[in-house]
């Protein structure tokens, strides 16, 4: 049975960027269609013009990674499963799928960072690893400013909605906790305990930064 890792955070943390950087080390590249392309399987559903996930050969021989949600645009993951795809109740099944077949899997997404019930509930029979990223809020604030061109005026509005996002999420994983692994690890430190579930190798990939992903 393979194991679940949730990065989770608030907008502008870096998890989406952790899930890149994990995703390259398996061959993918964004906007590189997969069709084809050794180890590498989009999962698709009729009337999505993208995948509604990807499946990947593990890089050393060890078991495939399942990711939910795909990586196309600059908030991904998770949150590219619309309700009419079956929202959360469809991310859960589909993660706790993959898992009983012998995948890792990876799911990521600002609403996913706030959920606890449902979570819970995939933790109480799979290997739920949750990653909360402790990048500092006014990081996180410049970055969502940044990706977002927005003016600086705009700095205190965005401010208030990640201490808000923060304070939801550290909420749910405090609840999680009693059923899943749950970390509090800075951006690098949670990129290495990925890699160390997923028998990837670390590579010396740079800090964070003022990241462009969620």
């Amino acid at each position: 049975m393979g194991v679940i890792i949730n990065p989770r955070g608030t907008s502008g943390s870096g998890k989406t960027e952790l899930v890149r950087r994990v995703l390259a080390q398996y061959g993918w590249r964004r906007g590189t269609r997969l069709e084809g392309v050794g180890g590498l399987e989009p999962i698709w559903r009729e009337g999505r013009s993208r995948p509604l996930g990807y499946r990947l050969r593990h890089p050393l021989g060890g078991r495939p990674l399942a990711v939910v949600g795909h990586y196309e645009v600059t908030s991904g993951g998770c949150d590219t499963i619309r309700a009419a795809d079956g929202g959360l109740d469809e991310i859960m099944r589909r993660a706790a799928d993959h898992a009983a077949t012998g995948h890792d899997v990876l799911i990521e997404g600002l609403r996913l960072s706030s959920e606890s019930e449902r979570s819970a509930e995939l933790a109480r029979s799979h290997r739920l690893h949750v990653l909360r990223l402790t990048t500092p809020l006014d990081q996180c604030a410049r970055n969502l400013v940044w990706r977002r061109r927005a003016r600086r005026e705009a700095w205190r509005s965005v401010a208030g909605t990640v201490a808000v996002e923060h304070d939801t999420m550290a909420e749910a994983c405090a609840r999680l906790s009693r059923y899943a692994t749950v970390e509090a690890l800075e951006f690098d430190d949670a990129l290495a305990r990925a890699q160390d579930l997923l028998g990837i190798p670390q590579r010396g990939d740079a800090g964070m930064g003022d990241v462009q992903g969620a």
